[in-house]
């Protein structure tokens, strides 16, 4: 292909965030589609597989495709009836939920596919959203804290699940 034909310009349009932006839509409009019995739209409503889905907080923005897939009547194009489960605090993480059959499928943080591996826990993991965990910590400003070192005997505060991933690393 030559390199300043207009068809390669368009190519080198399509920057990173836009590239992560589309391909985040494709993927949460493709694991409903995934998950069900059947790739060809449902003719009937009573054939309609019932499937509730939890999600890892509150609605927020990247959750947006799955309420809009429920909203626009795509998950029951391909047969399934979905209600959404939202997590949030004092909620339980999705692999207690699925253990417990309160979801069937949920949204979660790469490192609990890891540790569901070393628990035993018979659990597939379908599509990773992010390419990086947006994790992070925040502190008031102390000059002597300057390492993680020097938070050693001072009062931390970490969410329950930065305690099954990143807080045992740290």
């Amino acid at each position: 292909m030559n390199p300043s034909s207009p068809s390669s310009r368009a190519i080198h349009r399509l920057n990173r965030r836009n590239f992560i932006q589309y391909s985040s839509i494709w993927i949460d409009s493709s694991i409903p589609a995934a998950c069900a019995n059947s790739n060809q739209p449902s003719t009937s409503n009573s054939q309609l597989d019932k499937v509730t889905f939890g999600t890892n907080w509150m609605a927020q923005a990247e959750h947006g495709g799955f309420y809009q897939a429920i909203a626009t009547g795509l998950y029951k194009d391909y047969g399934l009836d979905v209600s959404i489960k939202m997590g949030g605090p004092q909620v339980p993480s999705g692999t207690q939920l699925l253990m417990g059959d309160a979801v069937d499928v949920f949204m979660s943080y790469g490192m609990d596919a890891v540790n569901a591996i070393a628990r035993d826990i018979p659990k597939i993991t379908v599509a990773a959203i992010f390419q990086k965990d947006p994790w992070c910590l925040i502190a008031h400003p102390n000059p002597a804290i300057k390492t993680l070192a020097d938070l050693k005997g001072k009062p931390i505060y970490v969410s329950a699940s930065a305690n099954i991933t990143y807080w045992s690393l740290l």
